[in-house]
């Protein structure tokens, strides 16, 4: 389809000018990123369609409803600091500077349609930093985290921006979740990180905030540093829903009256508590908050063998928590349990990703599994869902 549209679209532009605007329409926005931004060089007319920010808002609803799949591979390499001599070896020694390992990093990146055969696009990303991990995400931005920096990408446009130094962490733990707020058309990166001097004591947990703006100059971003601080030691990343970030506490929920949830209000800039369902504890610390359908979800795989619950909060004042879905996981492996985790739901379906290792889809209605055997297991670090954009880091 699409190489009849360029061969139409540069032969005068008479055969492109007598199809339907809303055909062209329509077809160009099924198209991915990476053709749009060469076919708006086909006519001014196209142009004008591709960058009208009606288009974009439709295209940006439709990709929403067809993620696509990226497969990640961190190749982590290693390389010795050869740019000194012995004096500067010697000045660096004597200041207490240490010489630092160089990171020849790459991560390759696999993009596939939704059913993992149709593929996308393949490419590398350079960078001289040590990747410790890939924040959760299935949207349009890839955030990825190191030691005291942050990083993001737009797998669609292939756009990659460093972000300004976040504050150090003294525990050298990365404490971060990335959310993005459909009414402002922004992302938004909260970085919790711990302020303690003395590792023996209590921690002293900061919160800091960046937000990016579409076309905005990501690189040029600032945190800022909140009032508030983290009253608990955390575990996970930040999952946010209806502008609040939320985690869960470090410590085994095995105590009625304990707190499980720690919770932080973009709004007002203040933690808060959520209290988990009921009668559930979680003894090995194993719970893990998702969010599907818009809604923040606890999922447990500690309390019943071999049985996944899915808990909805349905409403954040009163902590109102219903049961939603109860999954029979006796096809896995004991050792697969605690690595089981719902990424998304629609069409009556919930994918699950198995230790980032493959993608099953599971049936709601007839409570069955279907394991996508065509995505290559165990040679992926991160597997994750994404959407095609037009999100702009400002780099270019």
């Amino acid at each position: 389809m699409a190489s009849f549209l360029v061969a139409t679209g540069t032969g005068g532009g008479s055969e492109t000018s007598s199809l339907p605007p809303d055909l062209i329409f329509n077809i160009l926005s099924r198209l991915p990123v990476k053709a749009l931004g060469k076919f708006k060089s086909v006519s001014k007319r196209w142009l004008s369609i591709i960058t009208d920010p009606y288009f974009l808002v439709i295209y940006r609803n439709r990709s929403l409803h067809y993620p696509n799949l990226l497969l990640l591979r961190n190749c982590n390499k290693t390389t010795p600091n050869l740019h000194h001599d012995d004096d500067d070896e010697h000045a660096q020694s004597s200041a207490g500077i240490q010489n630092k390992t160089a990171y020849a990093h790459v991560v390759e990146v696999l993009s596939l349609g939704f059913d993992g055969n149709h593929f996308l696009d393949q490419f590398k990303i350079d960078v001289n930093d040590n990747i410790l991990d890939l924040l959760p995400s299935k949207s349009d931005l890839l955030c990825f985290a190191a030691e005291n920096s942050f990083y993001v990408c737009n797998p669609s446009t292939q756009e990659f921006v460093k972000l300004p130094e976040s504050s150090c962490c003294t525990s050298r733990e990365v404490n971060a979740g990335l959310g993005y707020i459909s009414s402002r058309n922004e992302y938004v990166l909260i970085h919790l990180f711990d302020r303690s001097l003395d590792l023996s004591g209590d921690s002293d947990f900061g919160c800091e905030i960046m937000r990016l703006t579409d076309g905005g100059c990501a690189a040029n971003c600032s945190w800022k540093v909140v009032d508030s601080y983290c009253p608990y030691v955390v575990r996970g990343w930040g999952v946010l829903v209806e502008n609040v970030f939320y985690w869960m506490i470090w410590e085994p929920y095995d105590h009625p009256g304990y707190e499980a949830i720690v919770s932080f209000d973009l709004d007002k800039e203040e933690f808060g508590t959520v209290s988990p369902p009921e009668g559930c504890f979680d003894p090995r610390a194993v719970w893990s908050l998702v969010e599907l359908r818009g809604l923040l979800c606890l999922v447990d795989s500690a309390s019943r063998p071999f049985i996944m619950d899915i808990w909805v909060l349905k409403d954040c004042v009163s902590h109102e928590w219903v049961k939603e879905y109860s999954i029979d996981l006796n096809g896995f492996g004991k050792e697969l349990l605690e690595f089981i985790l719902p990424l998304d739901q629609w069409d009556g379906e919930i994918l699950i990703d198995v230790k980032q290792e493959s993608l099953n889809c599971y049936n709601l209605e007839n409570k069955s599994f279907k394991r996508m055997d065509n995505l290559i297991a165990g040679e992926w670090t991160w597997l994750r869902l994404y959407t095609e954009s037009f999100f702009s880091l400002g780099s270019r």
